[in-house]
């Protein structure tokens, strides 16, 4: 009940600054509209249709509105940094679950804006988006972007955990901002890339933040693919916590809450 007390006022935090979040949706939408021109205008699509194509990219932002967690910065420089860290500490509360539910407020409104524009969308051009009707993989594919959530939440945690280490975090933000742009599948479908690119890019945490889910929803993969998937997440997600736990217990020994 705690957690949910918290859920709520953070979605009333988040709720006065619906239009910030609106912004920040509209602003995300410039690139994705920009690829798509830039493959209307190409010869060969890897065996996609251009309807295919649109669908993707209008999914990912969609996609990434909801799933895409930020907090890194906050608990790096207001929660580490400038000793906000305290008064977590002195709570009967788990840290890790105040984070999580602080911001999963705010993937909830700002991903109510994303798919509120996607449902306008589809009414307005029904054509040109390229869903399964598959049950079992809408089903399948909504677990994995639940399981994207809770991974992705995790793996910013623990970016903005190295705070403890390092003096200027930002760098370590800056390099895995452009792992997940090429590794999660900003740019274009992970198809397109050269089998060997895509088994290295599978070995990593990122094509099962973003990639998977949305192509999952488009009925690329199968429902066995998609169970190997889930297991994939799983275990990601089992490590991440794993040190997670390792970098808290190792980092609090270490905070001494300059700036309080």
């Amino acid at each position: 009940m705690r957690y949910l007390n918290i859920f709520l006022l953070s979605a009333q935090e988040a709720f006065e600054d619906r239009s910030k979040l609106a912004v920040w949706f509209l602003l995300g939408l410039i690139s994705p509209l920009v690829l798509i021109l830039f493959w209307r205008g190409a010869n060969n699509l890897g065996g996609w249709t251009i309807e295919q194509i649109i669908s993707y990219y209008l999914l990912v932002v969609a996609m990434n509105v909801f799933l895409m967690s930020h907090h890194e910065l906050r608990v790096a420089v207001i929660d580490i940094k400038e000793g906000g860290l305290t008064a977590y500490l002195l709570k009967p509360f788990s840290y890790f679950w105040i984070r999580f539910f602080n911001e999963m407020a705010f993937r909830v409104i700002q991903g109510f804006f994303g798919f509120l524009i996607l449902f306008i969308l589809m009414q307005l051009f029904p054509n040109i988006f390229a869903f399964t009707n598959s049950p079992t993989l809408i089903f399948l594919s909504v677990v994995t972007a639940l399981l994207s959530l809770f991974l992705i939440f995790i793996f910013k945690t623990l970016i903005g955990l190295t705070a403890f280490w390092v003096t200027e975090s930002r760098g370590v933000f800056e390099a895995f901002d452009v792992l997940l742009t090429l590794f999660a599948g900003y740019l274009m479908p992970l198809a397109f890339l050269p089998d060997q690119i895509q088994a290295f890019i599978y070995f990593t945490p990122f094509p099962y933040m973003i990639y998977f889910p949305v192509i999952g929803l488009e009925g690329k993969l199968t429902d066995m693919q998609l169970f190997q998937v889930i297991g994939v997440q799983i275990l990601w997600i089992a490590l991440f916590y794993f040190l997670y736990k390792k970098m808290w217990s190792s980092g609090i020994k270490k905070y001494t809450a300059v700036g309080q």
